[in-house]
């Protein structure tokens, strides 16, 4: 599809997206409705067999300068990377915090993923620490036991109703989770809406000198919907990944090599696909490798386009939701996969699939193939695409190759402070 015709229907689209009447999702069961309302722009805009990503979509979190990644298999609302010092046994805090409702529904859904310091208390090692629950072993410890050990050192039992335990989690010395939720809710005593509180919190055999925690609230009520997504899906996603920290000489040796970052429009770069080759096309910022070809393109829409201020999270989305309709309505797609990846504070949209040749004219007669696509909105209105193309038969879907596409950057963010960066 060429990106002159996506930046022009794009904004005509765009702007004329809040005279809509929203179609809104077909309201199953197991999706709370607050989530669903919150989404109803997006469903709109989705053609009818994909209106199922409004709501179910993963949002991929990958943090390299920190070492951890996570996923939640929610489309989200809108949310904000954390990175503070705070006055508490954590003592600093640094991760992600999604709403997955918007501020307008009276039911509140959150998710957050953080990662803690673990420091030992005096005179206790950091083995002993980890491997023990209030000074009792934790192996071999059942559910109960975890809870009596706990209610004798909090008051929080008092109000609250609390299951939890310990469990195993693939390289971690130790991972419980515990959920929370009023007494008033089970005894029909409260006169306000009541949350329940789910955690989980891991300690990794690699990384023994911090915690990672998973934290979740929602209405009781929609307890199973969003359980079943933490424990079957967020849970078993969790687990560090090789850090990318700043390196001078790496990036002198770029730069020499001619392989340092490339500037894709204002404010947004993308990193050089590593085993590829670029190709000497004028005005074209194109690379091969054996059978698959890589543009990298940008156009420039108005802001207001997509929001009426700086892009807020669901704009981004808008933008993921146009050229996921795009691709469908003039390339024939069939869209196989579509997600949210937020990668060191960097929001994208990941697609893949099959589609027409896009280099070829006349649709009708081009031949399938297969696609994968990344696409990110700038601060300043710039949006780039990253698409590789290859045969209908190749598997463009390997995460190498997915990383290879997620490689924007945007060198301008939006802050609100400066322990906090809206995503």
């Amino acid at each position: 599809m060429k990106l002159r015709l996506f930046a022009a229907t794009l904004a005509v689209m765009a702007l004329g997206t809040t005279s809509i009447m929203a179609e809104g999702l077909q309201k199953t069961p197991d999706i709370p409705l607050s989530i669903v309302e919150s989404q109803k722009d997006s469903a709109s805009i989705l053609p009818e067999q994909y209106k199922s990503y409004a709501t179910k979509m993963n949002t991929v979190v990958k943090d390299y300068k920190n070492g951890y990644m996570f996923s939640i298999p929610w489309r989200v609302a809108d949310g904000v990377m954390l990175d503070m010092d705070v006055r508490s046994e954590s003592e600093h805090i640094q991760g992600y915090s999604f709403n997955l409702a918007g501020p307008t529904q009276e039911d509140s859904y959150t998710v957050s993923f953080t990662k803690r310091n673990n420091t030992p208390q005096e005179g206790i090692s950091q083995k002993e620490w980890n491997t023990t629950w209030y000074g009792v072993p934790i192996k071999g410890m059942s559910n109960e036991e975890y809870l009596n050990i706990w209610r004798q050192h909090s008051n929080n039992f008092e109000h609250n109703d609390i299951v939890g335990g310990f469990f195993a989690k693939k390289g971690a010395v130790s991972a419980r989770w515990d959920k929370s939720t009023p007494k008033s809710y089970a005894d029909m005593t409260s006169t306000e809406p009541v949350q329940s509180v789910f955690e989980a919190e891991f300690i990794m055999e690699k990384d023994p000198t911090h915690r990672y925690n998973l934290s979740s609230t929602y209405a009781p009520v929609r307890a199973e919907f969003m359980e079943l997504g933490l424990m079957e899906h967020t849970i078993p996603s969790f687990e560090l990944i090789n850090k990318r920290g700043s390196n001078a000489i790496k990036g002198v040796k770029k730069i020499l090599t001619g392989t340092s970052d490339i500037s894709v429009a204002e404010g947004i770069k993308f990193a050089y696909p590593k085993g590829f080759t670029r190709l000497n096309e004028k005005g074209k910022i194109a690379f091969t490798k054996h059978n698959i070809r890589l543009d990298i393109e940008s156009f420039t829409i108005p802001v207001q386009a997509v929001s009426s201020g700086m892009p807020t999270m669901m704009a981004k989305q808008m933008l993921g939701d146009y050229y996921l309709k795009q691709l469908v309505d003039v390339n024939k797609a069939t869209i196989t996969r579509y997600e949210t990846h937020i990668i060191d504070g960097n929001v994208m949209f990941y697609l893949a699939g099959h589609m027409k040749n896009p280099n070829t004219s006349d649709t009708s007669v081009a031949e399938p193939v297969s696609f994968g696509a990344t696409i990110i909105l700038g601060n300043e209105g710039n949006v780039a695409v990253a698409r590789m193309i290859g045969p209908s038969t190749s598997n463009l879907a390997t995460q190498e190759l997915i990383d290879i596409l997620d490689g924007f950057k945007l060198t301008t963010t939006l802050n609100t402070n400066q322990s906090s960066q809206v995503l």
